[in-house]
């Protein structure tokens, strides 16, 4: 199954609005592979478990729902310039392993539609320019809660770039892991990035425990 059909079957009942990459849902969904009762109700049942910390941030009065207490570093540590905190899940040492990263003021308000209000036409030529600027496998809009829509993006594992300065691409870096990204505008209007770090490879059940969390955050 490829990493667009993925992101259909990782998304749940979040519900994908829209589309950056080309493929119509249904094409996503006859792609993903059957559940059985047994991994449903497996499935249904880590679900229920997870997410049962409630963290709130004293510095910049956000809440939301964690598998676990997390430790907490400032998002500049990693991230130049950046205002915010990583929640650290799981590391050996130096070696961040689970985390999500939190950053707030994460993009220009200016500059970014109103995701809730965007028409299909508007959003795919929206999501057709974040594919075309940024090292994206793919993107799409999803509903984040019952009132507030997002970008929801897999960063990728491959991209292609000029050596040479011909404006043609002729080389391909390969990324060490692959992370999930998301921008959206909090309950009170802030800008805010949440990012999702699982290494070396993503887990269904930490992209599972990252929707959760990502779902529940909300502006104090």
């Amino acid at each position: 199954m490829n990493k667009k059909a993925k992101i259909i079957t990782a998304l749940g009942l979040m519900g994908v609005l829209f589309m950056g990459t080309g493929m119509q849902q249904a094409d996503a969904k006859d792609k993903a592979p059957a559940k059985t009762e047994q991994q449903a109700k497996k499935t249904s049942n880590a679900s229920q478990v997870k997410n049962s910390y409630v963290y709130t941030s004293k510095e910049f009065g956000y809440t939301l729902k964690c598998p676990k207490k997390p430790n907490v570093i400032p998002a500049s540590a990693l991230y130049e310039g950046k205002e915010g905190e990583i929640l650290v899940f799981d590391n050996e040492g130096y070696n961040i392993k689970n985390a999500w990263v939190i950053i707030k003021n994460a993009f220009d308000d200016k500059n970014v539609p109103d995701l809730n209000s965007l028409k299909e036409e508007e959003a795919k030529q929206y999501l057709a320019n974040l594919m075309a600027t940024n090292p994206y496998e793919s993107v799409v809009i999803v509903n984040r809660t019952g009132k507030e829509r997002a970008v929801y993006a897999f960063t990728a594992k491959e991209i292609a770039f000029d050596s040479t300065g011909d404006g043609k691409p002729d080389s391909i870096a390969k990324a060490d892991n692959q992370e999930i990204v998301t921008f959206f505008r909090g309950n009170k209007g802030g800008c805010y990035s949440m990012r999702l770090m699982d290494n070396p490879e993503l887990r269904s059940e930490a992209v599972d425990s990252f929707q959760q969390g990502f779902a529940s955050f909300t502006e104090k």
